[in-house]
């Protein structure tokens, strides 16, 4: 947030523009807030969706996303509403006049502490998407009926959720540096909403990856159906031009006598006697 027009050139504040910018930030917190927790349920449940799927002829593991997928949906839900209803009503949250209260030590009664709930939703997202992308790697390693290289290759895609770990790590760290000040919160801010789209984003590309694979394969085999052979346009075409290449010589050796034999016909050198053919006398009734 930019403060930088709310104050004169002789450093006095403006406070009544200082109220509305301070107003337009809280609101734009506010709404950014409840869409990065909605947006990370919908994230996970889809991918847990999908690790239902596959893991449905495996009792044990079936029961294990069910219960995740539960856990997601319920503390997302509470996450939420405890989001919307931080305040009461909700408009306190973006009020300018109670923001501005703030700075003489006029704290509302109506709201609870947003920081508290920043720092849990950042924690438990970091610990929610380690859990997802390492859930699905002892179910492939243990698919005795599929190919070793097959189940190394789905464990190698579904590794690429790291990335969104990596992401929700950093997330959490410099949340915890926007909270611990006033002066940080400014410079903090841009970064923050820079690393949670990151984070989101990361999600999304590592849960599409196993569904590209697919299309990847279908591609790739049109590209080299229609492509011609490269072969004669690594060869060129060095001899000159009134002197024909000569032809190679022939793989198969050719069937006609060599030096110094003849066309007489020699039998194989084998013990046995020939086969005489013999007529064979059909009677009639």
């Amino acid at each position: 947030m930019d403060y930088s027009h709310t104050v004169t050139p002789d450093g006095k504040l403006i406070v009544d523009e200082f109220k509305r910018v301070a107003s337009g930030g809280l609101l734009t917190m506010w709404i950014f807030r409840l869409n990065l927790i909605i947006d990370h349920m919908l994230i996970k449940t889809s991918i847990l969706l999908f690790y239902n799927y596959v893991t449905a002829a495996h009792r044990s593991y079936y029961w294990i996303v069910r219960g995740m997928l539960g856990l997601v949906i319920v503390s997302s839900l509470a996450m939420a509403f405890v989001s919307i209803f931080i305040c009461n009503p909700p408009q306190i949250s973006w009020d300018g006049e109670v923001f501005y209260r703030e700075f003489f030590g006029e704290f509302p009664t109506q709201c609870m502490n947003p920081s508290t709930l920043w720092l849990i939703q950042a924690a438990y997202n970091l610990a929610t998407d380690g859990v997802v992308w390492i859930l699905p790697i002892p179910f492939f390693l243990n698919l005795r009926s599929m190919p070793v290289r097959r189940r190394v290759e789905l464990v190698a895609i579904f590794s690429i959720g790291i990335v969104a770990i990596a992401a929700s790590a950093v997330r959490l760290s410099i949340t915890m540096r926007w909270l611990s000040g006033f002066e940080e919160s400014g410079l903090q801010w841009g970064n923050l909403l820079i690393w949670s789209q990151v984070e989101q984003h990361s999600g999304i590309i590592a849960a599409s990856i196993p569904f590209l694979r697919p299309i990847m394969r279908k591609i790739v085999k049109r590209v080299r159906v229609r492509s011609p052979s490269p072969g004669p346009k690594l060869i060129p075409n060095l001899s000159p031009q009134d002197q024909p290449i000569p032809p190679r010589a022939p793989i198969i050796p050719s069937p006609a006598p060599t030096s110094g034999s003849d066309d007489a016909f020699r039998p194989p050198s084998t013990p046995l006697s020939p086969i005489k053919p013999e007529m064979q006398t059909f009677h009639t009734v």
